[in-house]
């Protein structure tokens, strides 16, 4: 009976020493997956306080420092403040998913709940960002008409050009956040992986 006794002794010690190794992994991967969510969530009120700046001086410079007469001129203005203001809107949609996945969850649901939001970035990040960008570029150059009657040509030059140049900075920007946002992606695949596997 004593042999017996040791036997289920041992038995409950090795399964408490694999549990307690099993939690410091799930311990370590949850830890990993709020560094990750933290740094996302600092990424998406980084863009929304530039976007929200933004937003504001371009606001204020169409209404208070030049009144457009022409429509083409409006409409240019309308598509640049409605892309920076649809762009804010998906920040806070972001930010609000992001805030909503609970990593004190089952760690397999808090995982698959980080993937959907990751999904849902990508999608962010293709067409919509793609289209955001085109309509706000489009709009800018629908000014040149009317920028043209009161700025000489020289000056009207270096502002087409000069968009160009903050276009490309802005584009570079922006494929650094995407890329780093898919890298998250790619350490909460993994993260996933150990999880199932473990």
């Amino acid at each position: 009976m004593s042999d017996e006794f040791d036997k289920l002794k041992n038995q409950w010690l090795d399964a408490k020493s694999t549990a307690q190794k099993s939690d410091i992994k799930i311990d370590e991967v949850i830890e990993k997956a709020k560094q990750n969510k933290k740094s996302v969530l600092y990424a998406h009120y980084g863009n929304m306080l530039i976007l929200t700046l933004t937003l504001i001086m371009i606001s204020a410079f169409f209404f208070y420092v030049t009144s457009f007469q022409n429509l083409i001129s409006k409409i240019g203005v309308a598509l640049m403040i409605g892309g920076l203001a649809l762009r804010i809107v998906i920040e806070l949609i972001s930010s609000f998913r992001s805030r909503q996945i609970d990593l004190s969850e089952h760690a397999i649901s808090s995982v698959n709940s980080s993937l959907q939001f990751y999904q849902f970035r990508r999608k962010i990040h293709g067409p919509v960002t793609i289209s955001i960008v085109s309509l706000y570029t489009l709009g800018f150059y629908m000014l040149t008409p009317e920028f043209s009657v009161y700025i000489d040509l020289l000056w009207m030059i270096i502002m087409d050009v000069g968009y160009v140049i903050g276009a490309i900075i802005l584009i570079t920007v922006i494929r650094k956040g995407i890329k780093k946002e898919m890298q998250d992606l790619a350490q909460i695949l993994q993260l996933k992986d150990e999880l199932v596997s473990s």
